[in-house]
Parts: C-alpha cells; sequence; structure tokens
C-alpha cells in the first residue's frame, strides 16, 4: 500500500512531538488519515497492556485489546475454581461506578460489561485458590463523534463474600496514542496491599476499600465447582525467543518497581515466577 510509507512519516513526527502541545492535532490528523490503514497493517496484532505477564498466563482474550491473565495470589485462599454465570456477572458490572468531578458515571458499558463478564467467568473457572485473576477490557466513552475507547484495568477474586473487583485505572483514553505511535501503555492491575487513585461507588456492594468493591454474585445462586482441568500441555520449547522475552519480562517488572507503581513484595513474588520459569 503506498500510503505506508506517508504514515511512518506522520508516527515519526508524532514521536518527535510527544512532549509538545502540537500532539493533540497530530494525534488528530493521525486518526483521520491512518486508522484505517494502520488497523490494516497491525491486523493479527493484538495490544499487550501487561508486559510483565507472561503469554502462558492469560487464559482469554477477544479483538485487539480485551485480555484476562491467572496472576499468583499469596495473600489468602481464594474460592476457586468455580463456574459463574455470565449474565450475573454482567449485571454486578453494570452497577459498578466511578467518582468523577463530583458526581458518579459508570464504569463499563453494556458492550464491555458482557465482554469482560465472560472473560472472568472463563478465568475463574481455572484459577485455582491462590490465583488472582488480572483483566484489561476496553469501554466505550460517549465524548467525540464516534466516542473514544477507553482503557480498564484491575483484578478479581471469589471469596465468601462473592466476586471481589479491585480496579487499577479506570477510562484512560489510550488508543489514538497507540494508533499514532504504536507504542502500548502499562497498565496498573490493582493491588491487594495498596489502594489506587479509583473510587468506586456502588450501591448494596460491600467496599473493603475505596477501589475495591464485592460483587454479591454468591447471593441467591449455586456456585457450581468447575470441571478438573486437563493434564498441562508441554511446556514451550525454550529457544533464543523464549529467553529474551523473559528478559523483557524482567525488565519491564523492574521499571515498574522503579516508578512506584508495585510494591517491593509484589516485586519480589512476580520476579520469583518469573525465574522458576527460566
Amino acid at each position: 500500500m503506498r500510503v505506508l510509507p506517508f504514515i511512518n512519516v506522520l508516527r515519526r513526527s508524532l514521536r518527535r512531538a510527544a512532549s509538545s502541545s502540537a500532539l493533540p492535532l497530530l494525534v488528530g490528523i493521525a486518526l483521520a488519515i491512518s486508522a484505517p490503514v494502520a488497523s490494516a497493517a497491525s491486523e493479527g496484532v493484538t495490544y499487550d497492556a501487561c508486559p510483565t505477564c507472561s503469554p502462558r498466563d492469560m487464559v482469554w482474550s477477544e479483538g485487539e485489546f480485551d485480555k484476562v491473565y491467572l496472576s499468583a495470589n499469596t495473600a489468602t485462599a481464594n474460592l476457586q475454581p468455580q463456574r459463574l454465570p455470565v449474565d450475573l456477572v454482567s449485571r454486578g458490572l453494570l452497577a459498578l461506578k466511578i467518582e468523577r468531578n463530583g458526581s458518579a458515571v459508570a464504569l463499563f458499558d453494556d458492550d464491555s460489561a458482557t465482554t469482560l463478564a465472560r472473560g472472568l467467568a472463563a478465568a475463574l473457572a481455572k484459577a485455582t485458590a491462590q490465583q488472582d485473576v488480572l483483566f484489561f477490557v476496553v469501554s466505550q466513552g460517549n465524548s467525540g463523534l464516534l466516542g473514544a475507547k477507553l482503557g480498564n484495568s484491575g483484578r478479581a477474586f471469589l471469596d465468601k463474600d462473592g466476586l471481589n473487583i479491585v480496579m487499577g485505572e479506570t477510562h484512560v483514553d489510550f488508543v489514538g496514542r497507540y494508533r499514532a505511535t504504536r507504542l502500548p501503555r502499562t497498565f496498573r492491575f490493582a493491588s491487594r496491599s495498596a489502594a489506587s487513585a479509583v473510587v468506586l461507588a456502588a450501591d448494596g456492594m460491600r467496599h473493603p476499600r475505596s477501589d475495591w468493591a464485592v460483587l454479591p454474585v454468591a447471593a441467591g445462586t449455586v456456585l457450581a465447582p468447575a470441571l478438573p482441568a486437563p493434564l498441562m500441555a508441554a511446556p514451550a520449547t525454550r529457544d533464543d525467543r523464549y529467553y529474551a522475552a523473559q528478559e523483557e519480562r524482567l525488565k519491564s517488572l523492574k521499571r515498574l518497581r522503579t516508578q512506584d507503581l508495585i510494591t517491593e513484595q509484589e516485586y519480589q513474588a512476580k520476579r520469583a515466577d518469573i525465574l522458576k520459569e527460566w
């Protein structure tokens, strides 16, 4: 496609302008001119919002952005694996709101709530008592002509009170910059030990913390134990690409700790997980 060289020049200009006031205008131009081309050029490529997560940790994926991972949890034993009805989880997610400028706005729209419910249901049916679920899903904003795709990241797990949802970041407008530069943004996936800046609001739900709500999915329904997991597949071939990917995961993890985006305990636990796979 002959327009690709122009798009590449435009992207280089965007990188040079990343710290200037001209960036919003350039992003708009990039979206208007290059969106169809960028979409075609990146077909089959998915967004990596969690560079420290191993591909083997991903248990569900849909489209370019939406992904769900399993992550080791040493805090307490969860009531997993369990099978949850997707429609029940979706209704609970739709009840979640976030505080913005003194008012409460819906965290998820209908589509993103249903999408995330499918991912959570699939992951919780596979998760062990020592695993949390990390999720990244895009929701639809209502600004602009078509509405922006907004990134939402967090953590989920089941206990005696219901489905715990801990939000790391919400309604992040990231797609425009990503389409223009192809540089992914690393998202925070929430922590059990430290609160994020997110303030959740949901009537009738327990709130262990400002960024943490418990969906009473167990109320009026029986949680059916998941079927036994099949035997684990043989580990992937450990060639040069495998070790290079592990090295990048360690570097990304170190950057998150240096920027104080994760705690020392979380850093050491995830580092140990990566080294176990070495």
